[in-house]
């Protein structure tokens, strides 16, 4: 692979436009993903995944057969396939509007025999104006938005270390919703989940998991950076000690957090990530009473010549 910065600056105020035209892009794809897969806990059926190229929602079920979807930031573009081998795509940017590329991913989806139900205004967007009626222009700069993607490369392979050493239920996965993206470990256990944070987080909230993650900033909260919480929220967080020395809780959201440009200026990123994620997990341990030892993964050693 070609030598690229592995953690690139990342200004809000730089790459809104971008990020915004994504997002609006990421809420089609994740609202076709909602249509097409059976409901699973934590809405980990909704969520789409990093792919070498932007993103994609994998493999669906479509009649006996499966589509998959994505977004190519190179391109950039919708691209639809389909395991007939029928394909379709929508290009993106280029100052089109939102209702356009709405109308054209629409019958993009015609076109591979998708009649879909799909409600047509953002989630998790207060305010939000329907995509059908949207005539916002869409901006991609291809720099900012493979700069947004080279830093998702680089944090997917620390988080896929750090839930390698985790023996349970765990993944690593982009939210469409809130334009994040994290990695979440679950204990097994149900949690009550409070009746006072509406329909989305109800469902989100009724499990004890931990979740950590890249948010990359919007309007209200400029500032990018790594997040890490757990559910259900164990007393003694706020005095809990967390690395590095960035990081820290913030009491208004619940949170710590770890601001990105403090966080590229450590003398290894990687390392500082990998502490971070440890040291909420390890409130997990001493705070939230996960066993230790059930949740450690031995790996596998290495077979013999005889492959045993």
């Amino acid at each position: 692979m070609p030598s690229l910065p592995e953690w690139p600056a990342l200004t809000y105020e730089e790459w809104a436009p971008t990020k915004k035209t994504l997002h609006m892009c990421a809420q089609m794809l994740g609202k076709t993903r909602l249509a097409l897969m059976p409901p699973q806990p934590e809405w980990l059926h909704s969520c789409l995944y990093l792919s070498p190229r932007g993103f994609s929602t994998g493999a669906m079920p479509a009649g006996a057969g499966v589509v998959s979807m994505g977004l190519d930031l190179f391109t950039p573009s919708i691209w639809l396939n389909a395991s007939d081998g029928r394909k379709a795509s929508v290009d993106v940017g280029g100052g089109r509007s939102v209702a356009e590329i709405w109308r054209e991913f629409r019958d993009a989806l015609a076109r591979l025999d998708l009649d879909l139900d799909l409600w047509d205004k953002p989630q998790e967007m207060p305010g939000a104006t329907p995509f059908s009626e949207n005539a916002h222009d869409c901006t991609i700069a291809l720099d900012h938005a493979q700069r947004f993607h080279r830093i998702l490369s680089a944090v997917n392979g620390v988080f896929e270390e750090f839930r390698s050493e985790f023996f349970g239920r765990t993944g690593v996965q982009f939210w469409w919703g809130s334009f994040d993206f994290s990695v979440l470990l679950f204990s097994g256990k149900k949690a009550v989940a409070p009746d006072d944070r509406g329909y989305i987080m109800r469902h989100d909230l009724d499990a004890e998991h931990f979740n950590a993650g890249f948010w990359p900033g919007d309007d209200s909260s400029p500032s990018p950076g790594f997040y890490g919480y757990l559910v259900p929220q164990p007393p003694g967080c706020a005095a809990a000690p967390i690395e590095p020395e960035h990081a820290g809780w913030v009491e208004a959201m619940g949170e710590w957090m770890m601001p990105y440009e403090a966080f590229r200026a450590c003398p290894d990123p990687r390392k500082a990530l990998l502490d971070f994620l440890r040291s909420v997990y390890r409130v997990a341990l001493t705070e939230g009473g996960w066993d230790a030892q059930a949740f450690k993964y031995v790996k596998p050693g290495l077979p013999n010549r005889r492959g045993r």
